[in-house]
């Protein structure tokens, strides 16, 4: 029983009740609760604060989100012939990336733990056996992901595995040179302050420097913070090509594939391999060299785009249209969350197609022409005529133009390359390429330019006529020769001895005697030559959609002097009149000449494009830019239907003629052919080239093509049976019309 007694005094009594003594233990029951309530109190309006203020700041942190642009690659447009071949494209192929988390060997514990938390709610979140179970799931996931990447793209799993491991290594390469660069910034660690040493304060000083101490120095950890590069947040190259289809059926379905992402990346291809690769030409990546030079010319922005990484066409139609073929990226958003894994994406500027362009290139004939210079360039080949052996040539054009229009039908050129060495930098076939001697990147069509030969008698033929100097009925008797045996002689007098005997203007043309044209071109002069090689288009650019077209070469200062009032002297006129010389053509120019002749006068701008755009768009990557091509041809001016009478005889009997050159190895019963064999002379010991220039079918001209072989031997026996095969080619694919049968007969003579 509590004792009351020691509360009784002897003396109180209830009438002092106010000068009684303080209820002490209700005072310092109530200081107690003022001690303990007070810093709780503070404690809960710190926590209401951060809860209610700071909260969002706070959760802010945990919810940073990163926001990118990445580009969305276009597509250029396609090449394509008249028939509707695809001949350029590009194509969608797709670059596999994993997430570096996903490919880490292995696993991150903060990542692989904040997967494992993802996939349990938050009472299971504290169940350390749930947390383990789910920690091994998401391994497991990361082990059946590679092997399904493996399975569907079909690379092996040691190949991935490899790339893998490459990667890893290279991150971890790099965090440890990050984290070496922030200790030597750091230095060494600073020593905490001790509190005063015995002695020197006294012991509630002692202790007040030991709470200020807890109260404001950080607490030290055991280990730092571990460094996390931008690598480590990032996706990452895994397969470089992934085919469109097995990119369809893994976006079809993410959840088999975590943490992977699929970047569309165009290719082009050329799916007819090497048929007209000349011609269309080549998209290469651009050059630093290139981009500056894009940069001074737009130097407000430049309409087509161009950035690092980007292709353009650098030769051919590639080039030639590339402001029209070239397609513009689009953009898309992206946001990551800080572990670097994406959560939303969203395209914000769509990509715009590159445009179409139409050719007029037959694929069939351009395909035929390609396989009878690909034959003729291959294993010894033989005359027709006699079956002696021919020299190999080493390289050779053949040209198809509609001689209405000037539609490019075919143009090949040999040897050929294969674009695929270009596109996919193969290096062991690019040297190859460089390597061989017979230049197989060198576009004999368009940018060969050799001596004509006898083939430009036709324009001497016509400059004889005009002149009204000349009468091409009245004989000529060849003895093979001109003033002596040692010099401008014939052909078969080089060879056989003999001369052509009697012969008018057609039969020379038919013939191919050298004497008849040295005789008129001694009494007409050059002057006249001259002239009417540069009506026909011969020395200037015939306006071709190519960028890399040659002009030739037609001396028109050659035996002057310096002297504008000299006349060209009579050994350059015989020259001339024969296609020696100086002079040379191309293989189109000589085409767009047959084209003339064949429809009546009109000169052809030859073109690939069948709806030209105009090339001197500011766009245009084109150094030269041409006016667009229009199919009505202008008329060669002072040029008379008699003299295109006389001259059509003569090419006409090249081939229909048993004495012309032409007769045995080009003349074809189901078509009738005109044209003109030609045999320049090199120089230096080494064989003739070849050409054969005409059109077909000689009485209704619906093609003018020509043949031309370097260093082949003559034209009527070397060009002569390709040219035959070319127009046996066009009649299998329509192109000539409905036959005409031509006049034959037996014995020709060859140049």
């Amino acid at each position: 029983m509590w004792n009351h007694s020691r509360y009784q005094a002897a003396d109180w009594s209830p009438g002092e009740a106010d000068t009684a003594p303080p209820d002490r233990p209700r005072g310092r029951i109530v200081w107690l609760v003022l001690v303990i309530v007070a810093p709780l109190a503070l404690i809960a309006l710190r926590f209401a604060h951060v809860q209610l203020t700071l909260g969002e700041e706070y959760s802010r942190e945990f919810d940073t989100t990163t926001v990118r642009f990445e580009t969305i690659p276009s597509r250029d447009g396609r090449l394509l012939s008249t028939e509707g071949t695809v001949l350029a494209e590009d194509i969608e192929l797709y670059r596999l990336k994993v997430h570096y988390r996903w490919l880490e060997d292995p696993p991150d514990p903060v990542w692989l733990r904040s997967q494992a938390l993802r996939r349990l709610d938050r009472q299971a979140r504290r169940n350390s056996d749930l947390v383990r179970q789910a920690e091994s799931e998401v391994c497991a996931e990361q082990s059946q992901l590679w092997q399904r990447l493996s399975e569907r793209s079909g690379s092996p799993p040691d190949e991935l595995d490899k790339r893998r491991v490459q990667i890893q290594k290279r991150v971890e390469q790099l965090q440890a040179r990050v984290e070496a660069r922030r200790d030597r910034a750091e230095g060494p660690d600073r020593p905490s302050p001790s509190p005063a040493a015995p002695g020197q304060a006294s012991w509630w000083e002692a202790v007040y420097q030991r709470v200020v101490s807890a109260l404001t120095t950080p607490p030290r950890r055991e280990a730092r913070e571990p460094v996390v590069v931008q690598e480590q947040l990032d996706y990452h190259v895994v397969i470089d090509t992934l085919p469109q289809e097995v990119a369809v059926e893994m976006e079809g379905h993410p959840e088999l594939f975590p943490g992977v992402r699929l970047e569309a990346i165009p290719r082009r291809v050329y799916p007819q391999g090497s048929l007209a690769v000349h011609l269309l030409g080549t998209r290469q990546t651009v050059s630093d060299e290139f981009l500056a030079e894009r940069r001074n010319r737009f130097p407000e922005g430049d309409p087509l785009d161009y950035q690092v990484g980007d292709r353009a066409g650098l030769a051919g139609l590639e080039r030639q249209y590339e402001h029209r073929l070239r397609g513009l990226r689009g953009a898309r958003r992206l946001v990551f969350n800080r572990r670097g894994e994406l959560l939303d994406s969203q395209v914000v500027r769509e990509p715009r197609l590159g445009n179409d362009v139409q050719l007029g290139l037959s694929v069939g004939l351009q395909q035929a022409a390609e396989e009878l210079l690909d034959a003729a360039m291959t294993g010894p080949q033989k005359d027709e005529t006699n079956g002696k052996p021919l020299p190999t040539p080493t390289g050779g054009a053949i040209v198809a133009l509609d001689v209405r229009t000037g539609a490019i039908l075919a143009a090949a050129s040999g040897p050929r390359f294969d674009p695929a060495v270009l596109v996919t930098h193969d290096q062991s076939g690019w040297k190859a390429i460089l390597a061989d001697e017979r230049r197989p990147l060198f576009h004999r069509a368009a940018e060969m330019a050799l001596p004509p030969g006898s083939v430009f008698k036709i324009v001497s033929a016509v400059g004889f006529l005009e002149s009204g100097l000349w009468d091409p009925e009245e004989p000529l008797t060849c003895l093979g020769y001109l003033d002596s045996p040692e010099r401008y002689r014939c052909y078969t007098f080089k060879h056989h001895g003999v001369g052509h005997g009697d012969v008018n203007l057609v039969s020379a043309m038919a013939r191919s005697c050298n004497v008849y044209f040295f005789s008129a071109a001694r009494q007409i002069g050059a002057e006249p030559l001259f002239d009417w090689a540069n009506r026909f288009g011969l020395g200037q650019l015939t306006g071709v959609d190519l960028p890399a077209e040659q002009p030739g070469s037609l001396p028109r200062e050659l035996g002057r002097s310096g002297n504008r009032g000299r006349p060209r002297s009579s050994g350059e006129a015989l020259q001339l009149a024969i296609g020696q010389g100086r002079l040379t053509a191309t293989p189109l120019q000589i085409a767009r000449l047959l084209a003339a002749i064949a429809n009546g006068g009109r000169l052809v701008t030859p073109h690939l494009a069948v709806a030209r755009p105009d090339s001197a768009d500011a766009d245009s990557l084109d150094n030269h830019p041409r006016s667009p091509v229009s199919t009505v041809a202008e008329r060669i001016p002072g040029l008379s239907g008699r003299t295109l009478d006389f001259v059509r005889r003569g090419l006409e009997e090249v081939v229909a003629h048993p004495r012309g050159t032409g007769y045995q190895t080009v003349r074809w019963d189901q078509v009738r052919i005109a044209g003109k064999t030609g045999t320049a002379e090199p120089g230096g010991g080494r064989p003739d080239h070849a050409w054969f220039a005409g059109y077909a079918p000689a009485n209704r001209p619906r093609v003018a093509f020509v043949v031309v072989l370097e260093h082949a031997g003559t034209g009527g026996h070397a060009a002569g049976p390709v040219a035959r095969k070319f127009v046996q080619a066009m009649e299998r694919l329509d192109l000539l019309g409905q036959p005409t049968g031509s006049r034959s007969s037996p014995a020709p003579s060859a140049n």
